[in-house]
């Protein structure tokens, strides 16, 4: 069953950027437990960015899937 309401495009979506984020942590993390120093601006604006990011398109996808779904009084 598909439908084209925005929430439930936005949910994969807001999944994928923040698994993206959660990566980018842990490869900073791991770099930096190794020993490397100076390690590139985008590499860790990408673990500070992408992270909640992800995480306020999920909130927003779960708020318009339940608006949508919630009867009008």
């Amino acid at each position: 069953m598909t439908s084209s309401a925005p929430g439930t495009k936005l949910m994969p979506l807001s999944m994928v950027v923040f698994a993206l984020g959660l990566v980018a942590l842990a490869v900073v993390f791991a770099l930096y437990a190794s020993g490397a120093r100076d390690l590139p601006l985008w590499l860790n604006l990408a673990g500070v960015v992408l992270t909640p990011l992800g995480l306020a398109l999920g909130l927003v996808a779960v708020f318009l899937q339940n608006r949508r779904r919630t009867p009008e009084a």
